[in-house]
């Protein structure tokens, strides 16, 4: 298994903003609360160990399909 650099929560908000990230319609419906969502970043910055995030690049010319 292959392991990227890891990424800074400021680096995925800003990937996000810019499109670089989205999420695909085969993602379910998203059904975390807020205080779901703040606990999982507050994991994150005191990198305590969590799952694991999946990402996948699509080519340029297919994101429409996505």
């Amino acid at each position: 298994m292959s392991y990227q650099t890891p990424l800074t929560i400021a680096k995925v908000i800003q990937n996000i903003d810019t499109k670089k990230y989205f999420l695909p319609s085969i993602q379910r419906e998203f059904v975390w609360s807020t205080q779901q969502i703040e606990k999982l970043f507050d994991s994150l910055m005191r990198d305590y160990p969590i799952s694991t995030f999946l990402f996948w690049e699509v080519p340029k010319d297919k994101v429409q399909e996505f």
